[in-house]
């Protein structure tokens, strides 16, 4: 069987924008399953909890059978989100 890749890939390059797109979707989505949990308990378990979360192994997972560049992009992107929703936790909590 073969696979259809969900991402489009110029000369061999993964669209970047498209990338980037599913990556801020997968980790809003992911958001949106805990956030039951997280409207339950305290901001610093809820930074705790952010912190844990297998981000790539998550990622690694939905893009089974994926061009690796894509992985790896994709990746990058939800990890770039994940840090920058943390710091801003962070700054909210008065940590720096």
């Amino acid at each position: 069987m073969i696979m259809k890749s969900r991402f489009t890939l110029i000369d061999g390059v993964p669209d970047h924008d498209q990338v980037e797109a599913w990556a801020e979707e997968y980790y809003q989505g992911l958001l949106k399953m805990m956030n039951g949990f997280y409207a339950q308990v305290e901001v610093n378990q809820v930074l705790k909890s952010m912190q844990a979360i297998p981000f790539t192994r998550l990622a690694t997972q939905e893009l089974d059978g994926e061009n690796p560049e894509v992985i790896d992009l994709a990746i990058q992107f939800i990890n770039e989100i994940a840090a920058r929703e943390i710091e801003y936790m962070q700054a909210y909590m008065g940590q720096e």
